[in-house]
């Protein structure tokens, strides 16, 4: 059942970006999000806005409007993790965007998911022990630390290729965070056999656009 919970759009974080000072993508603070939620974490409200404030790196606290903003980030984040149906979105900039931006916000909220799941782990492993992880996950979170490096190659000129590339990357992304999060936090068998079915075609495209060493578009 779809949970009509709406995200906040990117533009709107990256307004509080500006107003507070950060200097990073809102895609960072989204994987960060993403992150801790996948490692089974879960955050109060207030927490969170401590967070958030922290990862920004404000030079303000945030305004009760951008509180709200921020709490409705988490609060359909976490829900869309929840829901069964794929339905998890990445905050990132939207298509009319240059593509070097969008290239280097995927990079960023690799970045802040690594983050995040490191912080949600630790604080998991100081309540519950330190936690085993399965091959799935130990690959996935492998994959996302490459990905965290990609960026565009010196010879991408074709922009349709990029743009497909671009979409195969996001979705394998949001495919791999969906695993975690499902063999992190015992999900639904029926989500998990979806995930499953859906991940191999995109798996095998997407290790063909990046390598190990210089994780360049191409």
């Amino acid at each position: 059942m779809s949970t009509h919970i709406p995200m906040p759009e990117f533009d709107q974080l990256a307004d509080i970006y500006w107003r507070l000072g950060g200097m990073q993508s809102p895609s960072q603070l989204h994987g960060y999000l993403v992150g801790q939620l996948a490692v089974g974490e879960e955050l109060q409200p207030e927490v969170w806005l401590q967070q958030a404030e922290v990862f920004i790196d404000a030079v303000e606290s945030p305004s009760e409007e951008d509180a709200k903003v921020l709490l409705a980030l988490y609060g359909a984040t976490h829900a869309h993790l929840q829901a069964g149906e794929m339905e998890l979105q990445m905050l990132l900039p939207d298509d009319a965007v240059e593509i070097t931006q969008r290239v280097d916000s995927i990079g960023q909220w690799c970045q802040g998911f690594m983050a995040g799941f490191a912080q949600g782990g630790k604080a998991i492993a100081e309540q519950q022990g330190q936690q085993q992880y399965s091959q799935d996950v130990s690959e996935a979170l492998s994959d996302l630390a490459a990905i965290s490096q990609i960026g565009l190659g010196d010879d991408d000129a074709d922009m349709e290729q990029s743009e497909q590339n671009i979409f195969e990357i996001t979705e394998y992304l949001r495919l791999a965070a969906i695993t975690i999060y499902m063999a992190c936090t015992n999900a639904a068998q029926a989500v998990e056999d979806e995930s499953t079915k859906a991940e191999p075609d995109v798996v095998e495209s997407v290790s063909h656009l990046f390598g190990k060493t210089d994780n360049k578009l191409h």
